[in-house]
């Protein structure tokens, strides 16, 4: 959703990225140790928020999430930060919908703790390893597509041997072009799509 982020950036919104693990278990063509993986992982993701002009970047720094412990650190630190930034909108992967582990448990630690909170913010999920069916909003990121597409060639570990970009701006082009079956035309070249998450309380 980087499109989005820098859109919002530049209608003067403050944007807080929150990364739960340190990335050490990613892809790994370079056959690097965790450690070093984890640290160049990190120094990617503030290269990219500078691209896309996020100022803050929280760092969780947890080695997995698939144990109890780390979940509920997880969950702990979450919880804790949203009731201190207290946000409008929250951004995550869908916990079911994204096929990636990682991001289910990021999905779901981040519903719970906003449900928890009894938080109003509004919660959108985005698309990252599973596609929507339907989507509720559509952000048509024409403008913002060229720091996207910087930010994510910043993950220089991650598209060294997979063409990510190519792949994300690609679905972004699709969703522009496909957005309503009943559309006469465009209404831009490139677009990101998000599903409104309804709360359980």
């Amino acid at each position: 959703m980087g499109g989005t982020v820098v859109k919002k950036i530049m209608q003067g919104a403050q944007i807080t990225s929150v990364i739960l693990t340190d990335g050490r278990r990613s892809s790994n063509p370079f056959q690097w140790p965790e450690e070093r993986m984890a640290s160049i992982r990190k120094q990617e993701a503030m290269n990219a928020a500078l691209i896309l002009g996020v100022k803050e970047v929280i760092f969780f720094d947890l080695p997995k999430l698939t144990d109890n412990l780390h979940y509920n650190l997880a969950k702990e630190r979450l919880g804790t930060l949203i009731k201190q930034l207290q946000p409008d909108e929250v951004y995550f992967p869908h916990e079911y919908l994204d096929r990636h582990p990682t991001h289910q448990l990021a999905g779901k630690i981040t519903r719970e703790c906003l449900e928890n909170s009894l938080s109003l913010a509004a919660m959108w999920a985005y698309e990252v390893w599973g596609l929507f069916p339907t989507w509720d909003r559509t952000e048509y990121i024409d403008d913002q597509v060229g720091k996207k597409i910087q930010a994510i060639e910043a993950h220089k570990s991650q598209v060294a041997s997979i063409p990510y970009g190519e792949a994300v701006i690609g679905l972004n082009r699709w969703r522009a072009v496909f957005e309503n079956p009943q559309q006469a035309t465009t209404k831009g070249i490139f677009a990101e799509v998000f599903l409104l998450m309804s709360p359980t309380f």
